[in-house]
């Protein structure tokens, strides 16, 4: 079994401290196998923010991944955007931007999903390459074939049950493709600041993805099904909707995810209201 918190859009420089603190005396108490970030470290990529962001990163107790989101790099200084628009990002949380983590149970692939340009006014929205794609998949090949395959990026690989027509990392439909093909039990994203987990059906079944969210979800690292986790904003004040401050905390186990939320309640943490499905039929 390896326990996982998923951790999202902190957003250093506009954050709640009394949630940073809550979450890093959270996430010490009982520290977890691994903690995965998928994003968005900084509000604007500025050097104080990236600077809480590396003093909170270093008081966890856990060992740790992450990817960086369309805030961590510079929104004005194009510049810096165009030429090395990841410099901070390496300097101050980490060298690679898609690193990989293995043990003897989960193998997780890291993907840089932030675009630094786009032919359109809303330069945020992210994109996966079709190089990225190949990367990954040799990488997905090379992992011992017992271990549970996770894939983190920042941007969602599945829309909210709640808007069909969101707007979905780019090549989201060949990535999964992909992930499927090599036997991804889990995808695990951010961004929108909003919880939920869905269902996506392997081509060959012929169903439709669940059109329910999946508060509580499972999946197999090589059945038929693949789980696409989102989660909120661990510590920032840029709030969605009626959702908390939040973060998921998943338990790897016979070959399944089981996702737990827990949510910021304004003294502490506790678990949002539990639904879990049967696992999917092999």
């Amino acid at each position: 079994m390896r326990r996982i918190a998923h951790i999202s859009d902190l957003h250093f420089g506009r954050t709640d401290p009394a949630v940073v603190e809550g979450l890093v005396d959270e996430l010490n108490r009982a520290p977890p196998d691994l903690i995965i970030a998928s994003g968005d470290f900084t509000m604007r990529a500025r050097r104080r923010e990236y600077a809480e962001a590396r003093a909170f990163l270093a008081r966890l107790s856990a060992p740790w991944v992450a990817v960086p989101g369309n805030h961590d790099i510079a929104h004005f200084k194009l510049f810096s955007r165009f030429f090395h628009p990841f410099r901070r990002y390496r300097n101050f949380i980490h060298a690679e931007t898609e690193p990989t983590f293995l043990d003897d149970e989960i193998g997780v692939i890291c993907l840089n999903t932030v675009r630094t340009w786009a032919p359109e006014t809303d330069w945020s929205q992210g994109k996966i390459t079709r190089s990225q794609i190949a990367r990954t998949e040799a990488r997905l090949a090379a992992l011992p074939g017992q271990v549970f395959r996770i894939v983190v990026g920042h941007h969602p690989f599945m829309p909210p049950p709640w808007d069909a027509e969101a707007r979905l990392v780019g090549r989201a439909d060949e990535a999964l493709d992909a992930f499927r093909r090599h036997g991804v039990g889990l995808t695990l994203a951010g961004h929108l600041h909003r919880h939920y987990a869905r269902f996506v059906e392997a081509p060959e079944t012929g169903a439709e993805p669940d059109s329910e969210a999946v508060d509580r979800g499972t999946a197999r690292a090589h059945g038929t099904r693949l789980l696409a986790v989102q989660a909120g904003s661990a510590t920032s004040t840029r709030l969605r909707g009626n959702e908390p401050n939040a973060y998921n905390r998943i338990r790897i186990e016979d070959g399944r995810a089981i996702v737990t939320v827990r949510v910021w309640t304004g003294t502490g943490w506790a678990d949002a209201e539990e639904a879990a499905p049967p696992p999917a039929a092999s």
